[in-house]
Order: structure tokens, then sequence, then C-alpha cells
């Protein structure tokens, strides 16, 4: 039999044999000695490790001498030695799984990973190796390693003597790395060592990702088969839909007929009340009558301006109100328009100006329905625009306009240091064609952020408690909106809060944008149009604004009732005052925060509030002032046209004392004022007698008199103050009221609509309440305790003595 490579030599090509005495075959060769067994033909190699000289040996260089010394000789020298003290290292070395790495990183466990039965790492962690170690020392270089991923690797890897395995891209799932390892003689531990490691799948491919899918799928499925059901559905309803919308056109042809005919309606009654109201006012010669007359007749103007309005929307709608347009020069007819409200600015102190960037700007417009788009911007800037504030109105062109010849490049008026921002929203219509834009923009109030995507939605209001006015009713904007569109324009708009508002009007230059009768040309005569209906309250609106002014000063009659009238409408306000000021001293406020600021100044006897007001509610006011100890005691009647249960109980809970709904009969609310008044009146008379032989009320004694805890913490406080300072002889009402916290009015009108007793009565009846109790005890002598409780002179303390108990303190003493 031949040996080779194959069975085990470093090298086929021998360079000397030598046999020793036991028959065992020794070759060198270039790689090393070989020691071979010819019974089993197994071989043993030996190197320079072994301690050979050197690897290579020279070819027929070897001989063994008479005691069995083999000598091999070498390119460094000759290596000699006995065959029998060649011995063969049988120990089995224990192999171990030292450590792995992850992704080029060291990973680390609680333990020694060969203590570990099984690890764990993530999906994203399937890139390792592992290192690995065979305890033998004998030449540890020539141990050998086979290595195994068990799920992964078919067969064992032989490794050699390295001892690292590597794997990368490995799939989630359980597997099971395996290892064995030899000593430097060849001796295999075929158990070796193992490692169980789990690689978890990613969350998208757990088992409750795959359910998920799966719902997903079963949703899918669902909802196309739902889908293919709905469509079967719809075309069955579309055919059902065509029918019924054939009978809602034939529906709202006769309903918007019925609405024309029922507004037209409306406007002949109004005309019949317009018409002989004039005339009665015109004969009339008592101020008063002309006055009530005055009212009726710009409510009727009020009313028939909403009915003209809802009749132009409903033909807007209808597309019954037609444009006739005529070339007319915007910067001028703007101007023209902006004339009429220069008085009303200046009665209100608001700055009106208005600039042009060119002195002329030709556009198609019918003026009759331009002239209802400015004055109805105008007229809402104006209502929302606070004293002292501005309005600007501009014109300009969407594109630089050619300068003028004659050297003027504007047209200004009053300019306004007042510089509006261009509005947002605003569509490109008017630069693609070369409109002109106009602008109105003001320093009021402003619209909340929310609210301005609804502005020109019909019969919006913005909030209410801010933006509230006599004038409100959300047509207007809508109108103007529906008058600038039929003129193939934009508006917008842009505002904030507390800084103002702009609007912004886009009109298309040129005519291509209009249809053939649409046009007007100059000069030709206009066929009659309900042109009429788009007539303005903005005049009705300065007639109001003019007519009626509040009433801040008290009137000097002390013997009646002060009554706070708290409402928004200047018609209203004088409506009210008219049944109320031959009875009572009137004041009257415009909005629930003058209200409560005028009610904690003059502490009135009663309020009568509306409930909706800009600013500050009627609500808000009173859950103000029944909060504030210096005004929790006066009685508010609430005025509402909310009719609901809820706003009835809303206002209840604030504490408002009644309540009435509008429209509300004039002589009910006269009832309910003096039932309140009298009933107040009744309640303080009982109770200042019933505290005016009390010398330090209790908590039982105020709680059962009727007043509100607000008002039992004051009057507590009073006789707390009056007690303490009353042995002080120059303790009087400015230093009562002082130390209340109070104005000498206000702590006055306070005292005496609890107690019926004024701020001096109630110092002296504590003084004398106090004196009637030491003169019980009689440990002082009458004069020495006229002295203790603040009194002057004994004389004075006898005389107010007898005057409150009806005996003199020696009487008194003596029972």
């Amino acid at each position: 039999n031949s040996i080779t490579t194959d069975q085990g030599l470093p090298s086929n090509t021998i360079m000397a044999i030598e046999i020793d005495n036991s028959g065992i075959i020794c070759a060198s060769t270039p790689k090393g000695i070989s020691k071979i067994d010819p019974r089993d033909l197994t071989v043993h190699n030996y190197d320079v490790e072994d301690g050979l000289v050197s690897r290579e040996f020279i070819e027929q260089s070897s001989f063994k001498d008479n005691n069995g010394w083999l000598y091999f000789g070498g390119r460094n020298g000759f290596t000699y030695f006995h065959p029998d003290s060649l011995k063969e290292n049988k120990f089995i070395p224990p192999v171990y799984i030292t450590s792995l790495t992850v992704a080029g990183e060291p990973k680390y466990f609680d333990k020694p990973l060969y203590e570990l039965e099984d690890i764990e790492l993530g999906y994203n962690e399937n890139d390792f190796s592992f290192d690995f170690v065979a305890l033998n020392y004998i030449n540890p270089q020539k141990n050998q390693y086979a290595y195994m991923l068990e799920g992964y690797d078919e067969d064992w890897i032989q490794s050699e003597n390295r001892r690292t395995a590597f794997y990368t891209n490995l799939s989630p799932g359980k597997y099971t790395f395996r290892v064995k390892g030899s000593n430097n003689d060849g001796y295999w531990n075929e158990e070796g060592a193992h490692l169980a490691l789990f690689i978890h799948p990613p969350f998208w491919k757990t088992w409750w990702a795959y359910l998920f899918y799966a719902m997903v799928f079963i949703i899918v499925v669902y909802m196309l088969r739902r889908n293919e059901l709905r469509k079967i559905n719809l075309r069955q309803e579309l055919e059902l839909e065509h029918i019924n919308a054939e009978k809602m056109a034939e529906l709202d042809k006769e309903k918007s007929k019925f609405f024309s005919n029922i507004s037209h309606e409306f406007r002949t009654p109004l005309t019949l009340i317009l018409g002989p109201l004039d005339r009665v006012i015109e004969r009339l010669r008592k101020e008063e009558n002309k006055t009530d007359l005055s009212i009726v007749r710009r409510s009727a103007l009020r009313l028939q301006t909403l009915v003209n309005q809802l009749l132009s929307l409903s033909k807007l709608e209808s597309g019954k109100m037609k444009l006739r347009a005529r070339q007319e020069n915007i910067v001028r007819l703007t101007h023209l328009y902006l004339q009429s409200f220069h008085s009303m600015a200046e009665d209100r102190e608001i700055k009106l100006a208005f600039e042009s960037d060119a002195e002329e700007y030709m556009v198609y417009v019918d003026t009759i329905k331009f002239e209802k788009v400015v004055n109805n911007l105008l007229s809402n800037a104006l209502k929302y625009t606070d004293k002292g504030g501005e309005i600007n109105v501009s014109v300009s062109g969407t594109t630089p306009p050619a300068p003028p010849s004659n050297g003027s490049d504007s047209v200004k008026e009053n300019s306004s240091v007042f510089s509006p921002p261009a509005a947002a929203g605003e569509t490109q219509r008017g630069q693609e064609t070369g409109g002109i834009r106009i602008t109105f923009s003001d320093t009021g109030t402003g619209i909340p952020e929310e609210d301005l995507p609804h502005v020109f939605d019909r019969f919006y209001q913005v909030d209410e408690k801010q933006m509230k006015t006599t004038l409100g009713t959300g047509i207007g904007l809508a109108l103007t909106k529906e008058l600038v569109e039929l003129h193939q324009g934009t508006s917008s708009v842009q505002s904030e809060t507390g800084k103002g508002t702009v609007f912004t009007v886009i009109l298309p230059s040129g005519k291509d944008h209009l249809s053939a009768d649409e046009i007007v040309e100059t000069g030709k005569h206009t066929p009659d149009t309900d042109d009429d209906l788009l007539n303005d309250d903005y005049l009705f609106m300065n007639e109001v604004g003019a007519e009626t002014k509040t009433k801040s000063d008290v009137p000097g009659d002390d013997a009646l009732p002060l009554l706070l009238i708290v409402e928004d409408n200047e018609d209203m306000r004088s409506y009210i005052k008219s049944y109320l000021e031959g009875d009572y001293n009137i004041i009257e406020a415009e909005d629930g925060e003058e209200g409560a600021e005028k009610a904690v100044e003059h502490i009135p006897d009663l309020i009568v509030s509306d409930l909706m007001m800009p600013k500050m509610d009627g609500n808000q006011m009173t859950a103000r002032l029944k909060t504030d100890e210096r005004t929790s005691h006066i009685p508010v009647i609430l005025l509402t046209a909310k009719a609901s249960r809820e706003s009835k109980l809303e206002g209840l809970e604030t504490g408002a004392d009644d309540f009435l709904t509008k429209p509300f009969d004039a002589d009910e609310l006269v009832a309910r004022v003096n039932n309140l008044v009298h009933q107040r009146k009744h309640l303080r008379e009982v109770f200042g007698r019933k505290l005016s032989f009390m010398s330090s009320p209790g908590p039982d004694e105020l709680k059962d008199s009727g007043i509100t805890s607000m008002d039992e913490q004051f009057l507590s406080k009073a006789y707390e103050v009056a007690e303490r300072e009353m042995s002080d002889p120059e303790f009087g009402v400015s230093a009562f009221s002082r130390q209340m916290g109070l104005s000498r009015m206000q702590l006055h009108r306070k005292l005496t609509a609890l107690t019926d007793q004024s701020a001096s009565e109630f110092i002296k009846i504590i003084r004398l309440n106090k004196a009637a109790v030491l003169l019980k005890s009689k440990n002082a002598t009458a004069a020495e305790i006229a002295y203790d409780v603040g009194f002057n002179t004994p004389a004075y303390f006898s005389t107010c003595f007898k005057e409150h108990f009806g005996i003199s303190p020696s009487e008194y003493t003596g029972l």
C-alpha cells in the first residue's frame, strides 16, 4: 500500500527513510519528519515546533547507530533522537465557546458564554462570529477544530487550527452552534461544546404581525365586497334620486317664488307703516311723542332693509338679478361713495382716509350694485372701529399703472399712516386680467382666526360676545360677496384680533368676462330693475348713533332709587328709560364691561341688563358683580331674546334675580323692577331695625336675614372695624371707608342698601349697642362708658342713647 498526503504525510516527497528497532518507519521530508506504523498505517508528523532543527531535510542524509538512535541531516544541521523517547499525547482537551461578536462589536451577557445554554439575538443581529478554544497546552498551535451551525450548515466545517466561525445574514429562527477540537496529536473531543441561539424576527414578521395582515386582508376583502354592494345600491339610488331631483327642482322653483312673493308682501305693510308715521311725526308738537314714534320709524326702516337684503339674496341665488355694467372710473366712483361717510366718521372721531396710486382706472361696473358693496364694507368697518380708530380705503392696480401725463402719480385724501397688508385668500383672477384691487382696512376689534372662513357665509355672525351690534344680521357681507362675484370679481378678508381687519375686492379689467346683455353702453337707457332692493342702512345707523347718548351722571334727586340700564341698543335703552325715568334716577351703559364699571362706581339700587352685548355679556357682568363685595347686594334683571330653558337657567345660576324674554311687556318690566326695589327696601328696613339692637350680630342672625354670603362677609367686616375703632372719638366715616377699602359714597350706598342706615348712623348704633351691654354689666358709670365707646361728652351720649332706646342711660341701668 502506498502512503501519501491523503493518509496524513506532510509531503509526497521522501528525502530519507530509517526503520527503528521496533519496526516503525521514520522518514524525512521537505516538511518535517513522519513516523509511520506499518501495522495500521497511522502517521504522526513532527516539525520545528516539536524540536526539529528545521523542516527541510537533505536527500539520503540519515543514519541509525548501534544503540538505535536515528540521525537525519537537514539544511541547518542534523536532528537526532531515540524512537523510544517519542511519546503520544493522548489527552482529550475540553472545548469551550469563549465569545460572540455581532457586527464587529463584542456582545456581552450576564454570564460567560460557556456557562450559557442558549442566547437570544435581535433580527438585526444576524451577522456574527463565535470564538472557541480547546484547552491543550502541548503545542496548542497544532490543535485542530471543526464546527457546524445546526439549522444552517449541512456538515462539519474543518477549520484546522482557526478558532473563529463566521456567519452572515442569517434568517430569524432557532439554531444550535456546535464545535469540537483535538490536541496536537490528533486526539479529538467529539462531544465538544454547543450553544442554542434564537434570532428574533422583525416586528413585521412576528405572529401578531401576520395576524394583523390576515385581519387587514379580511377587512379589505370585506370592504371590497361591501363597496361592490354599495355600488349596486348606489345605482339603484341614483335612479331614484334622478326622479327626486326633478321633483326637487320644481319644489325649489316654487319655494323661490314663494319667498320672493312673501318678501314683497312684507314691503307693502312696511310702506304703509312708514308713510303715515312720517306724516304723524311732522304734525306732532310734543317732543316726547316724536321720540317714541322715531323709535318706531327707525325699527320699521331697519326691518325694511332686512327684507330688501333677503330679497336681493333670493334674486342673486335664483339668477334673476342681472348685471347692468358700464365703463366707469372706479377711483372717482369709490371716492364719491366714500363722501357719504365723512360726517359719520367725524361724529365718531374716526379717521377716514382714501388713496389711489392713479387718478383713473376704467372698469365695467354696475354702479348701483358697486355702491352697495362700498357702503356695506364701510358700514361694517364703522361698526367695529372704536373712537380714535382709522379706516383706510385704497384703490390700486394688480399691475403698476402708467404714470399720468400731468406728472401726478397718486390721489390721496386725508392720507393715513395706517398701511394695510394684502388680503389673505385672494385669488388670481385680477392679476390674470390686470384687475383693480380695492381694500377697506380698519383698526377695529378684528375677527378671530377660526371665524375668518365663515365671514361671507349667510346669516353667520362672528363671536356674538365681542362682535354683536344692533345692525349685525349676517346678511350684509354675504350680499357683498354675491354682488362682487356677479361682476366676476373676488372678495377676501384678513384680520387679527385687536389689530383690525382688511377686506379686499378685486374687479377684473376690460369686458371680455361679461356677456353682451350685461353691458350697457354709456348714455344708453337702463331698463327698470329691482336694484331699489339694494337700499342701504348706513344712514340709518348714523341716525341712531346721533339720536341718543348714554346717560352717565347721577341725577340730583336722592329720594329716588338709582337704576342702571345696561343695553347696547340705543333705542332699547331709550325705550326702557321712558317707562322708568319718572320714578327712578337712571344711568346708562352701552355694554357689560362699562355696566360693571358704573355699577362699582355708583352702587345702583337695581340693574336692568341685556344678555347679549359686546365686550362682556349680561351673564359675565352679573357673575362679576355678584362676586364683588361692593356690588353683591344689587338685584339684576336680565333681558334676552333667547327663550330656551337652558338660557334662563344659565342666567339665574350666575346670580340674576329675574329674567325677562324679548319681546317683553313694558308694564311687566316696570312691575318687576318696582317689586324688586320695594322688596329689597322692606328687607333692609326690617333687617336695619333688627341690627339696631344687636351689639354684634352672629352668623345665625346674618344667615336668617336673607342676604347673600358675600354681603354677610361685608357686614361682619363692617361690624369688626366699627367695634375695633369705636373707642376713638376721631373715628368717622372717612376712616371707616378707608379701612373697608371703599369710597365714602360706595360705603354709604352699600350700608344703606343692606341695613337702611348711613355710614355715620351705623357707627353710632354700634357705639350705643356696646354702651348698652356695658351699662348692664354695671362695672362703670354712664360717663365712663360714654368716653369708652367714643362719645366726646356724657351729655351728648345720654341724648343719643335716649333717642335710640327710648330711655336714658340711668333708667336703662335700673331695668
